[in-house]
């Protein structure tokens, strides 16, 4: 649920995405107690987190967000 309010977390999805352009990685997302669409949309508690991330990192915000937003539209699994 709160996995946006880890930058490092956001930050290891960003290299995991490149790795999958890069080397043509297979990734496969688990969406563990939350709904996927609020993911790919950053609503409810990503909202929040992003919105204090926006002070204190700027612009890298941006690139998580499309990173999720990217990650939330793969096929994986959904534990709901």
């Amino acid at each position: 649920e709160h996995y946006a309010s880890s930058t490092w977390c956001l930050d290891e999805l960003t290299e995991i995405l490149k790795c999958k352009e890069r080397y043509g990685r297979e990734v496969i997302p688990v969406f563990y107690k939350v709904d996927p669409s609020n993911v790919r949309h950053q609503r409810q508690s990503y909202s929040d987190d992003f919105v204090k991330h926006q002070l204190r990192f700027g612009s890298k915000v941006d690139a998580w967000k499309a990173a999720l937003t990217q990650v939330a539209g793969l096929s994986g699994w959904d534990s709901q």
